[in-house]
């Protein structure tokens, strides 16, 4: 077994103290050479990157001018306002064929809280324009207030 064992070790010691030269040059000749990237393999994957991201954005611009997201194009059910008591709970002033309902929203479900005599003005509200940065920005104003 003492010779079994030493028969192991003694390659394991010479490789350690071989040249590094040596241990390279073994090591260079028996990997195969491989060619590098070139400019036209970092140019298809940018254009292919590109068209990636072009249909990710066309697809997002067709989901939200589709019907599907505004429930089909006829607003029946409108929400004049909306105020947010918690985290998980928000009074909603809606409106359903022209009669407005105070509800009362939780995580739970929604309760009808009073239908209001005197339908409540508010004005209406500009839709966003201009670049993302001043949507986002007005929306942060508007959710703070």
């Amino acid at each position: 077994m003492g010779s079994r064992v030493l028969q192991r070790i003694v390659p394991l010691i010479a490789m350690a103290f071989t040249p590094q030269q040596l241990l390279a040059a073994e090591a260079s000749e028996s990997l195969p050479v491989t060619p590098g990237i070139g400019g036209g393999d970092i140019l298809s994957l940018g254009l292919s990157l590109l068209v990636v991201v072009g249909v990710i954005i066309a697809l997002g611009w067709f989901y939200s001018r589709s019907r599907f997201v505004s429930g089909g194009g006829a607003d029946l059910i409108t929400i004049v306002a909306s105020r947010p008591l918690g985290p998980k709970e928000r009074l909603m002033v809606v409106e359903v064929a022209d009669q407005q309902l105070l509800i009362g929203m939780t995580s739970s479900g929604a309760n009808t809280l009073h239908v209001l005599d005197k339908p409540i003005e508010v004005a209406a509200k500009t839709p966003a324009t201009g670049s993302f940065a001043g949507r986002l920005k007005s929306a942060l104003l508007e959710n703070s207030k």
